[in-house]
């Protein structure tokens, strides 16, 4: 079995079955659009700690964005809460060194 099958198979055991592919450096997801539409995204670490440099604390909005897709504030931080923690057992160094990259300081 490939690395990419195995993260895939261990991903829908931990996250769910929304996760359609899964590798150390990228989470493929299916998820609704803001409109409720089935889309499919691809988050990556430098995604994440993006998210976390300028969305996360953002309390002048209840939209958020995280790989191109934006909604409500709720179900995105859930969704980047997730890939972060997927991250994190699987290369908490990729995650390190992409939140480095933009000036954040890991504390995992």
């Amino acid at each position: 079995m490939s690395s990419t099958a195995t993260h895939t198979d261990e991903a829908q055991d931990l996250l769910g079955e929304f996760v359609l592919k899964a590798g150390k450096a990228f989470l493929t997801v299916r998820v609704a659009d803001v409109f409720g539409e089935p889309t499919t995204i691809r988050i990556t670490p430098g995604n994440l700690a993006v998210f976390y440099a300028t969305e996360a604390n953002n309390l002048g909005s209840g939209i958020r964005t995280l790989a191109g897709l934006h909604g409500d504030w709720r179900p995105i931080s859930e969704l980047a809460d997730l890939a972060l923690n997927w991250f994190r057992r699987v290369n908490v160094e990729g995650m390190r060194r992409a939140a480095r990259k933009i000036g954040l300081e890991p504390r995992f």
